[in-house]
């Protein structure tokens, strides 16, 4: 009877892990999983630099956000591929948010853009190569 007890209380630990996301992905899964983020990342950007006209500095504000929240999707999955270095990336990242800090909030979004397209630029470049070390299929 206490085998059975401890037989039980092993196996909730086991499905509580589980549900918890204790087991870690495959390689394959997790560089799939790395993948998809820069891919997400990169959409983040073109939708950033893709402003209309009548965009304001607080729109490109609001793209950066969105452009955060991939690059946190990319750290997280990173964390789960071994061997895989993401230090120039977010050098890049780091830069443009502070460009996108610094532009003034009356610029014009074309101004603005001109101004931070640099640094766009640069977190692209970083994305892509990260993307073809690993081989991704679509970039």
């Amino acid at each position: 009877m206490k085998i059975m007890g401890v037989l039980f209380i092993a196996l909730v630990l086991v499905l509580a892990c589980a549900g918890a996301g204790c087991v870690q992905p495959s390689e394959q899964e997790a560089e799939a999983q790395l993948c998809q983020s820069l891919t997400d990342l990169g959409a983040a950007l073109d939708s950033m630099e893709n402003t209309s006209l009548r965009s304001t500095v607080g729109d490109i504000r609001d793209g950066r956000d969105q452009v955060q929240s991939a690059m946190e999707s990319v750290r997280k999955s990173a964390s789960q591929v071994a061997n895989v270095r993401i230090d120039n990336l977010n050098a890049a990242y780091e830069n443009l948010n502070q460009a996108v800090e610094n532009l003034p909030n009356d610029a014009t979004a074309v101004e603005a853009i001109q101004t931070i397209r640099p640094q766009i630029q640069a977190v692209r470049d970083e994305q892509q190569n990260l993307s073809a070390d690993l081989n991704c299929t679509a970039q």
